[in-house]
């Protein structure tokens, strides 16, 4: 048997985007989800765990979503789909902690294996992370923020390139057993889909599947959202030594987007789908600003919280415009 029918499902985990994914799930006989192997994760979906006490072994990075997403992967278990979680770079990464766990020390890491790439890797970004973290804490730079945001991108595009090279490679060997095929992945993960289409059968169709993107289309005339920072890390996957003032632009705007955009769970109206209409409120209120204009907002709402801050930047970008 080889695949004769793939769907990349690009996606926010975002509760209000389930209902979709659900849908289209269901057209595919294996499911293919983006993340390392958790403990547990087949006797949840076969309900001989209940799905808190196996959130309890994991932590997930969005809890709610986490847990309303276990219901859904129960119910297209009982239909028959086959659901796999593959993510090598995570799966990776936890073996390294492991590793260390057990007094295992970064020198004893072999050169030149994969194990040595991801950790070396995931060292520099969490440098590059902890480096815009001080950056912003102190706030009083605006350049320096620029600058910090901009070097966390360019090592967070590597990441990436890695990571979906990796999961590339491992979906190729599943192209051979199963005959239709959706595999979920965050919503910049393009070089996932550039590797996919390098090493699926000529005989195959790749479709593009966006969540929200009769909404999006809708709303903005594009299928996809993407922030002034999304923007910027997709430069620099593409064209890692670009530099120059669309990079600087592109980062002032993605402070000030990080400042105005919730980041917490919408529970509340999720058939209205609050994250979405959030995230395009503040793409386009950030995207509409100069440089000087991001860094003057930016010193007016460092200190507030979201909902202040937004507030704060749609009076102060009215009053500058009348």
């Amino acid at each position: 048997m080889s695949v004769s029918r793939v769907c990349l499902g690009y996606t926010s985990y975002r509760l209000e985007t389930l209902p979709y994914v659900l849908r289209k799930m269901q057209e595919y006989q294996c499911i293919v989800l983006e993340e390392p192997p958790t403990p547990g994760f087949s006797e949840m979906l076969g309900r001989e765990m209940d799905r808190d006490s196996y959130l309890m072994l994991t932590d997930f990075g969005f809890p709610l979503f986490a847990r309303e997403q276990c219901g859904l992967l129960q119910e297209l278990h009982f239909m028959g789909k086959t659901i796999l979680q593959v993510e090598p770079f995570l799966q990776e990464l936890i073996g390294i902690h492991e590793f260390f766990a057990a007094e295992g020390t970064p020198q004893q890491i072999p050169q030149g294996t994969i194990t040595r790439q991801v950790y070396d890797c995931e060292r520099a970004w969490t440098s590059r992370l902890l480096a815009f973290y001080k950056a912003t804490g102190n706030a009083r730079d605006f350049s320096a923020m620029v600058d910090a945001v901009k070097d966390f991108a360019r090592v967070d595009a590597e990441k990436g390139r890695l990571r979906d090279t990796m999961r590339a490679r491992a979906l190729q060997e599943l192209f051979g057993i199963y005959s239709s095929m959706y595999v979920e992945a965050g919503y910049i993960h393009f070089v996932l889909l550039k590797e996919m289409r390098n090493r699926l059968p000529a005989s195959a169709t790749l479709n593009i599947y966006y969540t929200l993107q009769d909404y999006f289309r809708a709303e903005t005339g594009r299928r996809q959202l993407l922030g002034p920072g999304d923007i910027l890390t997709l430069l620099y996957t593409w064209k890692p030594d670009y530099s120059g003032p669309k990079t600087d632009l592109l980062a002032a705007q993605s402070l000030i987007y990080n400042k105005i955009v919730h980041k917490e769970e919408f529970q509340k109206n999720l058939e209205d789908l609050p994250h979405a209409r959030n995230e395009i409120q503040a793409v386009n209120l950030a995207r509409s600003l100069d440089y000087d204009q991001c860094a003057g907002l930016y010193d007016r709402i460092k200190g507030f919280s979201t909902q202040k801050a937004l507030e704060e930047a749609q009076g102060w970008l009215q009053s500058t415009r009348h």
